[in-house]
């Protein structure tokens, strides 16, 4: 997931610092109510700490009721780049069966395209969620262009 729309309104913030805005706010538990509709609980939800990112995994979470006590905060998903979001999936313990990243463009939409068994020319804006599906015996076995994807969306198209 990418994490929803930002504010821009206080310039002296720094990057990491930026919050959500009235948009983000709103879209950001309607994701969370669409995975819920759909039964789609991750075991392990890994998060950029960046405040934006933190605010979209807690909206998101508190919806799927998700302890956001377990959501965990990788700096490596904002510092990072694509291929650290593959091996922030590549650390989840093998017991695990559904990891859920939030973080940020470019990263996310590279990590999405990367992972894809198919071209992936989606576009990725604010609070885009995208499924993937793969059989492994171990997250430690994921590879590029070994998961299939099930399907995207974004709050514009709910």
């Amino acid at each position: 997931m990418r994490h929803a729309k930002s504010s821009w309104a206080d310039e002296g913030l720094r990057d990491f610092d930026r919050p959500l805005n009235r948009r983000g706010k709103e879209d950001s538990p309607r994701m969370g109510d669409y995975l819920a509709g759909l039964g789609i609980i991750p075991e392990l939800v890994i998060s950029s700490p960046a405040k934006r990112a933190k605010e979209t995994a807690n909206a998101v979470c508190g919806r799927m009721d998700y302890d956001l006590n377990r959501v965990s905060w990788n700096e490596d998903l904002y510092f990072g780049s694509s291929i650290d979001y593959v091996n922030t999936i590549r650390s989840a313990p093998d017991d695990v069966q559904t990891v859920m990243t939030v973080g940020h463009n470019p990263m996310t939409a590279d990590a999405m395209a990367g992972l894809a068994t198919e071209y992936f020319d989606h576009r990725v804006p604010t609070a885009t969620i995208a499924c993937f599906e793969v059989e492994l015996g171990s997250w430690k076995n994921l590879e590029n262009r070994s998961c299939r994807l099930l399907w995207v969306m974004s709050p514009k198209e709910l």
